[in-house]
């Protein structure tokens, strides 16, 4: 028979049947939108237990949030068989990928992570998967990494994959020791071996143990060596065989004991397998350039003679201290040693010899120039050349090491700035990643008492300099039986904006569904964005039009939001022209696409966006409920840093004096980062203290401040990031949100991290900076910068 309808799901076609459950595609017509409906059994509601468990294991899996679990929405009972509703994924799983063979060591680090955090996640809230696979590792329209299907196993507790006895939990090909065992008290180190299974898998093509029955397969995860990756895989570096076998030990004690720990040794032993790789691609170059120097007839050279020192200057700027072992130091020794081979190969050159240039971003492809002369004034540069060329051949074989220069300091860079070390082993690499703090979550907590959110609520505290458009007001939104949304519409109709207001409960949970929002850039009736908040721990953005809804963005607010009726949340919400930035409680929730929508319009604080959301004779009350209007006070503007090997940092101040703002640049790499190393960045609240922002070419990241002078600088928060782009002359965009104390950065429109200000929260100046790091420049070169733009907060 084929099923139309669960609960108010509308189904459209059936997706997939396993053992477990039957997968749906289907139509939500309350919000408008196409989900998944997974249906389990009717067999399962025989068991006495099962309908407690269901219920008290969904609503588990239901608050898990993060951006790589696949978010449940709704789950119930629909003529006695037991459903969840989550996200549609319609990218396909990880089985459809591994079809094609083994993925590349790039990607695999970069699902990984998202998997290694997703399980973080989870953990943390006491939430095993138990039954993680490729099958249930999904991916999105966009190639995002999915866990799907957490609990799911522990729900129903059994599976095609399970013993006759049905005692067992999980896949045997991915199984634990522990879960083999039936150890009842499974913690998350079960889930990181099946994550050491499923790398195995995505580095060769196929699982590491493999036999004719699931009982022999679970005798071998208990029994058998983990096989070495590097039979298979000789091109990988061992630092993959000791991941994998951490991964899998048969000890859960001696696995690593998070999912960050894992992917960072993972995301390392990558990096180093790239730069190996360019090398000895590099390495295989120079060896042919060699090969044709000892082919050419090299005339004789006069003796060198070295160039005279420079005159010592004062004022030069005060030490600082060194970069993380994480930082490249520079340019690496063979670099120096190829650029020595093709400098002495042009100097070898007479009339008529032509020289080579290699291009580091085609390849090694060789160019012949045109002949040049060489003016009689240039001799004695020639000899200086020949000179530098030794000494460059001399440092192949030794250390570099970065030589504090004598150079007077230029005006534009009179701040004094941290050297990189020359060279960076592999553990304290992995040691200074592994350091990185987790995002900074806000708390809140909620009090007895009167309806007061400053007593019963989140608190922001805010800029008085920045004069609202509307409010601060209070009241309560009357709820009536319309079938109408009710606003409170704001005094203004602007483009950009801050947008604040407590609202209250109208009443307790039990007692029904409720929501808020607000209506944004409305040009007629029905005509406008909204952001709306569900009592029920959700939120969507909707571009409404006159012929009806269409949802452009959804997800779960449930562990922020509180729905007593004595709490007041504090509901942010800034658009600047395509893109917004909503925050629940003082946390950041998303950034929110406004591109359908980027003109001004009306304004308006409301209730009752849902039908189901409203109670006759009941009110949502709020308060303080404000609007800013949002001007920039500088920019938009454009110019570039110009690089000197002083040991400074280069600045593009604003000359403005902020604590809170919204600014933006775009950077454009000097050269490409395979050639050298390079940095961008802000320096911000810059008074008597500083903080410094830096992003580095080797994708890690910093959070520094400077509150006592050159020779306290401190790392406040590090990371790293996968979204830069790295070609010469390619771009990469930086926002930074700082309000009171929190941060929020975000790269090419992707949101990185939310970072701790409380350190300094004074106002001060604002600057682009590069080359925060000494090894960061090369002479000649520049970093430019684009629609570098400041917004004062309030």
């Amino acid at each position: 028979m084929t099923i139309e309808k669960i609960d108010r799901y509308e189904i459209k076609r059936e997706m997939g049947r396993g053992g477990m459950a039957t997968v749906y595609e289907a139509f939500d017509p309350r919000f408008q939108r196409i989900v998944a409906v997974k249906v389990l059994p009717r067999e399962f509601l025989h068991d006495p237990e099962f309908r407690a468990r269901f219920e008290r294991e969904a609503r588990t899996i239901a608050q898990l949030e993060h951006p790589a679990i696949v978010p449940v929405y709704d789950f119930g009972e629909d003529d006695g068989q037991p459903f969840l509703v989550m996200r549609l994924m319609t990218g396909g799983d990880l089985s459809d990928r591994l079809a094609h063979g083994p993925l590349s060591t790039e990607e695999t680090a970069v699902i990984l992570r998202r998997l290694g955090s997703a399980l973080d996640a989870a953990h943390s809230q006491g939430v095993i998967h138990r039954d993680l696979k490729p099958g249930n590792i999904l991916f999105d329209q966009y190639g995002e990494a999915y866990l799907a299907d957490f609990g799911i196993a522990h729900i129903a507790s059994s599976t095609q994959a399970l013993t006759a006895s049905g005692s067992l939990v999980g896949t045997p090909t991915y199984m634990s020791p522990e879960q083999v065992y039936g150890d009842k008290e499974l913690d998350g180190r079960s889930d990181i071996y099946a994550l050491g299974v499923i790398l195995f898998q995505m580095l060769t093509g196929h699982t590491p143990y493999d036999a004719d029955t699931p009982a022999r397969v679970m005798m071998q995860h208990i029994m058998d060596p983990v096989p070495p990756l590097s039979d298979e895989r000789p091109d990988l570096p061992p630092d993959f065989d000791n991941i994998i076998n951490k991964a899998m030990a048969k000890e859960r004690e001696e696995r690593y004991p998070t999912g960050k720990d894992f992917s960072t040794d993972l995301s390392v032993a990558t990096q180093s397998t790239q730069k190996s790789d360019l090398q000895a691609e590099l390495t295989a170059v120079q060896a042919e350039l060699q090969k044709n120097v000892e082919d050419t007839a090299v005339a004789e050279q006069p003796p060198a003679t070295p160039p005279p020192s420079p005159p010592p200057t004062t004022g030069t700027a005060a030490p600082a201290p060194t970069s993380t072992p994480s930082q490249s130091g520079g340019i690496p020794v063979w670099v120096w040693g190829l650029l020595a081979l093709l400098l002495i190969f042009c100097l070898a050159a007479t009339a008529g010899v032509a020289y080579l240039a290699l291009n580091f971003e085609g390849g090694d492809e060789l160019v012949v120039v045109a002949d040049t002369a060489v003016p009689e004034d240039a001799e004695r540069q020639d000899e200086i050349a020949t000179r530098e060329a030794e000494l460059a051949l001399a440092a192949a074989t030794e250390p570099a090491a970065i030589m504090p220069t004598t150079e007077p300091a230029t005006e534009a860079a009179a701040t004094a700035e941290p050297t990189t070390e020359a060279e960076a082993d592999l553990a304290a690499t992995r040691d200074s990643i592994a350091a990185t703090r987790s995002s900074i979550e806000a708390t809140r907590e909620a009090k007895e008492g009167t309806a007061d959110p400053g007593e019963t609520g989140f608190v922001r505290y805010l800029n008085d300099d920045l004069d609202p458009v509307h409010g601060p007001d209070s009241g309560d939104i009357p709820h009536e039986d319309d079938d109408t949304i009710e606003l409170v519409f704001a005094d203004s109709s602007p483009q950009n904006f801050v947008a604040s207001a407590y609202v209250g409960s109208p009443y307790s949970e039990a007692e029904g569904s409720w929501d808020f929002g607000y209506l944004f850039r409305q040009t007629d009736l029905d005509d406008e964005m909204r952001l709306v908040v569900i009592s029920d721990g959700y939120w969507n953005l909707n571009n409404r039009l006159p012929d009806g809804d269409n949802i452009l963005q959804e997800g779960g607010v449930s562990d922020l939001l509180d729905t007593d009726p004595d709490f007041y949340n504090l509901f942010e919400l800034i658009a600047l022209e395509d893109t917004g930035y909503f925050f629940l409680n003082g946390v950041y929730v998303g950034t929110l696409d406004l591109t359908d929508r980027p003109n001004a319009g009306d304004f308006a604080l409301g209730t009752g966006f849902y039908s189901d959301d409203e109670q006759e004779g009941a009110a949502t009350p709020y308060d303080e409920y404000t609007l800013w209007e949002l001007e920039p006070i500088f920019g938009p503007d454009s110019g570039q840093l110009e690089h000197a090997l002083d040991d400074l940092i280069k600045l593009g101040a604003a000359g403005v004096d902020v604590a809170d703002f919204i600014a933006d640049a775009t950077f454009i790499n000097p050269f490409p980062a395979a050639e050298n190393d390079w940095d961008i960045g802000f320096g911000f609240r810059d008074d008597e203290a500083i903080y410094w922002l830096v992003i580095e070419s080797t994708g890690d990241w910093a959070l520094v401040a400077r509150i006592d002078g050159p020779d306290s600088d401190e790392d406040v928060q590090t990371g790293t990031v996968d979204n830069l782009n790295l070609g010469a002359d390619e771009e990469n965009s930086l926002r930074l949100i700082a309000l009171g104390d929190t941060g929020y950065l975000f790269l090419n429109d992707e949101f990185v991290d939310t970072l701790d200000l409380s350190d300094i929260q004074s106002s001060g100046d604002l600057n682009v900076i590069t080359a925060f790091y000494a090894d960061h420049e090369l002479e000649g070169a520049a970093t430019a910068y684009e629609d570098f733009t400041i917004w004062p907060l309030p």
